[in-house]
C-alpha cells in the first residue's frame, strides 16, 4: 500500500497533472494506478510539449499531416490520448462507483468568453469520447460559469478551473447545484450523458500562482512573515464555504437522490519558491470530499517524505488572522485573485496557439527530413548501442527523474540535493512575473547599463545570453566582471557611470572571494558617487537562501535578492534566476527560452526511451560517456559563429562535473576546425549549427569519413539555446553515470582555494607573497618550471614535447594542453593566444584549451586536478600596471588586499595546487609589455607542421 491509498483512506483522491503517448503505452500510468492514483488531468501546454520534444506522435503525424490542420491534428491526437486513459482508468471508476478514475481535458481556451460556444463545444468533445470518465475542464469566467449550468444540466461531468477567489467560487458552485435540479427534472439531453446520481463535478483552486503574486506584494511592502501562508489560507476558507453550501435543506433534496457534491480540487501545488517545502500544498490541505492534482515531481516528493494526516480544517484562526494582517497591510487579495484569472486565461490561449504553431513546425520537420539530432559514430556505433540498452533495461531515466541517486554513487551526499535543474523549465514560468517587474522597474529609471559580479556558474549563462542575442533596444548592456586583472576591475570602473548603473551580485554560496571583492569595490565607490542609500537602491543580489550575501545584502538595503532553489548547483543554474534575470534584463524573451527548454526536457523524461525512441540527453550522454574511457575524451565543439558564446558555458558543465576521481571529458571550444590529419583518435565532434548554415557540412563529413565520431545538433534559431541548456545539463548527468562518477560534486576545486587563503595570509603577516625562484630570466620573460633551456622558446618546445602520446588504438591517455592566463582578458591578447592553440594544434596534434585566471578555477579547475593527469599546462602571468585595492567590507575605508595581489595569490595558488597532484605545469611571467611578450613565444614556435 502507497501513500496515494493512504491518502484515499482520509476522503481525498490524487490525480496526475500529465499526459503524453508513452506514458500510457509504457506501462507508467498503469503501475501508477496500482499505487492509488485515481485520476489525470490534461492541458495543451503539457499535451504539446510531449508532441514537439518526443517521437510519441511522429507516426501519426506522419500518416494524417498533410491532409488535416495543425488543430484538427491535436485534437486527433488528444483525444486518442484521453480515450487510452480513460480506458486504463475505468476499473477505478467502476471500483469506486464513479466517484474516482476521471480524466479531464479543457475546450479551447479562446472560447473563454463565449458561453455557447463553451457548451457546444464541451458537448461535442464528450460525445465525441463516448466514456462516462471523461471531464470537460471550463474556465470559471463569467461566460464559463452560465456554461458550468448548462453541461451540468445536460449530464456532462465538468472540472471548473481558474479558480481563485471565493467569491467566483459561490458562483460555480450555485451554477453546479442549479444545474443538478434541472438534470433531476429533465433527465441528461446529451448522447452518453449522465443521470443526476452519476454526473461529477471538480471546483479546481489554484494555490502557488497565489502565493507568488501575494508574496510579491509582501516583499514590496517589507512584510514578509506571512509569505507563503495565503495560497493555503485562501484554500481552507474556500473549504469552509463548501462545508456551507453544500449543506441545507436544498441539498438534502438533492443528495437524496443521490446528487454527488462539488469536490474542491487543489490545483498549482508544485511550490515555485525554494523557501517552501516541495509537498507544503499537499501536507497542508488533506481532508475529505478533495482532489489534489499532483505534478510528476510533486508526486515523487509526496510518495517520498510527504505526511498523510488530515490538516485541511486546522489553523483556521491562523489562516484569520493571515488574511487580517494582508489586508492590513492594504494587499487587496480580491485585486490580486481578478489578476490571476486573467493571467491564467491569457496563458492558457498562448499555449494553445504555442501548441498549433509546435504541431506545424514538428510537422515541417518531419516532412523535410530535419534531424534535431543525429549521430555517426563509426566503429564505436556499437558500444554506444549496447548502453543505449543498459539505459532501457536499467530504467536509467525513470531513476534520474525520480532522484534514485544510486545510478551514480551508493551515497545520496551532493547528489539528492542538486536535482532541482531538471523542474527549471516548468517552475521558473511562475516566476517570471517578478523578475520582470524587476526589469521594468530599473527600465523605467533609466538605467542603461548592468554590471554582473560574479565568477564560474553565476557568470557564464548570463555571458551567452548577452552575447548571443545582444542588448534589446532599450533595455540594459550587460558586462560581466570575472577576473580579478586589477586592468579588468578598473575598466568596468570607467566604463559604467555609477548613476546609469544596476550592479547584479550573484553567488550560490555568498562567500565567493572574488564576487565579495567585486562588490565591496564597486558598492563604496557607488556610495561615494551617490550616497549609500542611493547606492543600494542601484544593487542587486542573486544567491540561494540563508547565504550571507542575503543577509548583507537586505542589511545595506539592496534593491531586489533573488533567492534560487538551492537544489541548483551553480553549473546547472542556467534556467534559474542566475541566468533569467540577466537575460531579461538585456531584452531576452526568457519566456521563450523557458517554453524551449521544457520542449526538450519532455524528450529527456524516463518513458522517451533512449533506443526506441529519441531521447537526445541520453543519447548524447551515451555516447560522451561510452567512448572517453576507450580514449575518445576531447569533446570538441564546433558551432555557428553566432553560437559560439554557448561555448565557455557548457565547457564548464562538462569539465566540473566529470573531471573527477582519475577520469574526465575534456570540453575543446574555440579551436579552428582543422583538417581530419590534424586531429590524433582522442576526438569526438559534436556540432551546433542554425538551420542554413552549411558552414561546417564538408569539413564534418570529412572527420567522419576519416572515421572520427560527429554528433550533429540542428538548432532552428537562436532561442533553441534554452533547450540546448537542459540537453547539455542531462547528456553530462547520463555521461556521469557510465563514468561511474558523481556529476554534481567538486572535490578538488577547493584545492586551489585554500593554497590561494594560505599565500594572501603570508602576504598579510609578512608583507609578500611567497614568490619561487625562476628557473630561467630571459627576453623579458621569467621562466618557471623544470628547465634547463637557455630560452623561454626552447622551454617551451621542450616542456609541448613531454606530452603523452596515448596508447593503444584509440589511443587512451593523450595529452592535451591547457592554456592558464592570468592576465587581463581582452581581444588582442586573446588573439596571440588563440594563435598560439593554433600552431600548437597542428605541430603536436595536442587538443588545447585556453582559460583565463581566475575564471577556469571555477570551471576547468576541476578538471584540471581531478582527470588522470595527462594535461601540459602553460601558465602566463605579468605585472599589473596599476592596481585597485579591495575594502575589507562595504562602506569600510580599511583594506587589507588589492586586486594585483590578489590574482596573483591565485595563481599562485592553482600552480602549486597543480604540482601537489603531479601535473606538469610551466609558467611564464611577462614583464613590460605582454602582448609583445606572447607574440615572441608564439612566433618562436614557427610556423606549424607535422
Amino acid at each position: 500500500m502507497s501513500k496515494m491509498h493512504d491518502l484515499a483512506r482520509t476522503g481525498q483522491s490524487i490525480w496526475y497533472d500529465y499526459i503524453r503517448r508513452n506514458f500510457l503505452l509504457s506501462g507508467e500510468l498503469k503501475s501508477l494506478i496500482s499505487q492509488g492514483l485515481r485520476g489525470l488531468t490534461s492541458n495543451p501546454a503539457v499535451f504539446w510539449k510531449a508532441v514537439a520534444g518526443s517521437s510519441d506522435y511522429d507516426d501519426d503525424l506522419k500518416k494524417f499531416g498533410k491532409e488535416k490542420s495543425p488543430r484538427e491534428l491535436y485534437e486527433m491526437l488528444l483525444l486518442k490520448d484521453i480515450a487510452t486513459a480513460a480506458d486504463l482508468f475505468f476499473p477505478v471508476y467502476e471500483s469506486t462507483k464513479g466517484r474516482d478514475g476521471f480524466v479531464s481535458l479543457e475546450v479551447d481556451p479562446g472560447l473563454s468568453n463565449d458561453t455557447e460556444g463553451t457548451v457546444s463545444e464541451a458537448k461535442r468533445l464528450f460525445e465525441a469520447l463516448g466514456r462516462p470518465n471523461v471531464m470537460i475542464k471550463v474556465p470559471a469566467t463569467p461566460a464559463g460559469i452560465p456554461a458550468v449550468f448548462e453541461l451540468i444540466a445536460s449530464g456532462v461531468n465538468v472540472n471548473v478551473t481558474l479558480l481563485f477567489s471565493i467569491e467566483v467560487y459561490r458562483s460555480v458552485a450555485d451554477a453546479y447545484i442549479r444545474g443538478l435540479e434541472t438534470l433531476a427534472q429533465e433527465g441528461p439531453t446529451v448522447r452518453g450523458g449522465l443521470p443526476v446520481d452519476a454526473v461529477s463535478s471538480v471546483a479546481s483552486f489554484f494555490l502557488s500562482r497565489v502565493d507568488t503574486a501575494v508574496d510579491r506584494a509582501l516583499e514590496t511592502a517589507g512584510k514578509r512573515e506571512i509569505q507563503g501562508k495565503i495560497g493555503i489560507a485562501n484554500a481552507k476558507l474556500a473549504h469552509l464555504e463548501f462545508q456551507d453550501l453544500f449543506s441545507g435543506r436544498a441539498w438534502d433534496r438533492l443528495s437524496a437522490r443521490g446528487a454527488r457534491v462539488q469536490r474542491l480540487l487543489w490545483a498549482g501545488t508544485a511550490t515555485k519558491n525554494p523557501l517552501y517545502p516541495d509537498t507544503l500544498y499537499v501536507d497542508q490541505l488533506i481532508g475529505p470530499d478533495t482532489v489534489t492534482t499532483l505534478t510528476p515531481a510533486t508526486l515523487r516528493a509526496f510518495l517520498d517524505h510527504g505526511t498523510v494526516s488530515e490538516t485541511l480544517t486546522r489553523g483556521i484562526e491562523e489562516v484569520t488572522e493571515s488574511l487580517r494582517k494582508l489586508a492590513d497591510l492594504g494587499i487587496d487579495l480580491n485585486r490580486i485573485n481578478r489578476g490571476l484569472l486573467e493571467e491564467g486565461l491569457e496563458t492558457f490561449v498562448q499555449s494553445f496557439q504555442s501548441m498549433l504553431k509546435g504541431i506545424s513546425e514538428k510537422l515541417d520537420r518531419l516532412f523535410s527530413g530535419k534531424k534535431v539530432y543525429s549521430a555517426h559514430l563509426g566503429n564505436d556505433g556499437e558500444r554506444v548501442k549496447e548502453g543505449l540498452k543498459h539505459l532501457r533495461d536499467e530504467k536509467v531515466m525513470d531513476r534520474i527523474w525520480a532522484h534514485d541517486y544510486r545510478v551514480w554513487k551508493e551515497d545520496p551526499s551532493e547528489i539528492t540535493n542538486r536535482l532541482g535543474w531538471l523542474y527549471s523549465p516548468d517552475i521558473m514560468p511562475e516566476r517570471l512575473g517578478e523578475i520582470t517587474e524587476f526589469v521594468e522597474g530599473v527600465r523605467e529609471e533609466g538605467l542603461t547599463s548592468v554590471l554582473l559580479l560574479g565568477i564560474g556558474g553565476s557568470s557564464l549563462a548570463p555571458e551567452t545570453f548577452r552575447k548571443v542575442f545582444g542588448a534589446g533596444k532599450g533595455f540594459l548592456d550587460l558586462t560581466v566582471l570575472d577576473s580579478t586583472d586589477p586592468g579588468a576591475v578598473l575598466a568596468c570602473e570607467r566604463e559604467h557611470d555609477p548613476k546609469k548603473t544596476l550592479y547584479l551580485v550573484s553567488t550560490k554560496s555568498g562567500g565567493t572571494v572574488e564576487t565579495l571583492s567585486f562588490m565591496n569595490y564597486f558598492f563604496n565607490r557607488a556610495a561615494a558617487a551617490l550616497g549609500p542609500k542611493e547606492a543600494a537602491a542601484h544593487f542587486a543580489a542573486i544567491t540561494d537562501p540563508g547565504s550571507s550575501l542575503e543577509e548583507r545584502a537586505r542589511k545595506l538595503g539592496f534593491r531586489k535578492v533573488f533567492l534560487n532553489d538551492p537544489r541548483i548547483g551553480g553549473r546547472y543554474s542556467a534556467l534559474s534566476f542566475f541566468g533569467l534575470v540577466p537575460a531579461a534584463l538585456v531584452g531576452v524573451d526568457v519566456a521563450e527560452i523557458l517554453e524551449r527548454a521544457a520542449l526538450v526536457a519532455r524528450n529527456c523524461e524516463g518513458c522517451n526511451c533512449p533506443l526506441g525512441g529519441d531521447n537526445t540527453g541520453a543519447r548524447l550522454g551515451a555516447a560522451m560517456g561510452i567512448l572517453a574511457p576507450r580514449g575518445r575524451d576531447k569533446l570538441t565543439l564546433i558551432t555557428s559563429p553566432s553560437l559560439e558564446p554557448f561555448g565557455p558555458w557548457v565547457e564548464q558543465l562538462i569539465a566540473e562535473s566529470t573531471g573527477k576521481e582519475g577520469k574526465g571529458i575534456l570540453p575543446v571550444t574555440g579551436e579552428p576546425l582543422l583538417d581530419p590529419g590534424d586531429y590524433s583518435a582522442d576526438r569526438l565532434f559534436v556540432s551546433m549549427v542554425l538551420e542554413g548554415d552549411e558552414t561546417f557540412d564538408s569539413p564534418l563529413r570529412a572527420l567522419e569519413r576519416s572515421g572520427h565520431p560527429v554528433i550533429r545538433i540542428l538548432l532552428r534559431d537562436l532561442y533553441d539555446l534554452g533547450g540546448e541548456f537542459f540537453r547539455w545539463e542531462m547528456a553530462t548527468a547520463v555521461a556521469g553515470h557510465f563514468l561511474g562518477i558523481n556529476p554534481f560534486d567538486q572535490p578538488n576545486v577547493e584545492s586551489a582555494k585554500v593554497l590561494a587563503r594560505k599565500m594572501v595570509a603570508d602576504y598579510r603577516e609578512k608583507g609578500y607573497l611567497p614568490e619561487p625562484a625562476p628557473a630561467l630570466v630571459s627576453s623579458g620573460i621569467r621562466v618557471y618550471g623544470d628547465t634547463g633551456a637557455g630560452d623561454p622558446v626552447t622551454a617551451l618546445r621542450e616542456f609541448l614535447e613531454r606530452a603523452d602520446p596515448g596508447e593503444g588504438d584509440p589511443p587512451a591517455g593523450r595529452s592535451y594542453v591547457s592554456i592558464q592566463a592570468f592576465l587581463k582578458p581582452d581581444a588582442g591578447t586573446t588573439r596571440i593566444l588563440q594563435e598560439l592553440r593554433e600552431r600548437i594544434q597542428k605541430t603536436y596534434r595536442l587538443a588545447t584549451t585556453l582559460g583565463y585566471g581566475p575564471r577556469f578555477l571555477h570551471s576547468t579547475g576541476q578538471l584540471h586536478k581531478g582527470d588522470a593527469g595527462r594535461g601540459l599546462f602553460i601558465q602566463f602571468t605579468a605585472d599589473a600596471p596599476g592596481d585597485a585595492p579591495i575594502p575589507d567590507g562595504p562602506l569600510q575605508d580599511a583594506s587589507a588586499l588589492s586586486f594585483g595581489t590578489l590574482i596573483s595569490a591565485q595563481a599562485l595558488g592553482d600552480r602549486q595546487a597543480l604540482l601537489d597532484a603531479g601535473r606538469r605545469i610551466i609558467r611564464f611571467h611577462l614583464e613590460g609589455d605582454v602582448p609583445s611578450g606572447l607574440k615572441g613565444l608564439v612566433e618562436g614556435l614557427g610556423n606549424p607542421g607535422r
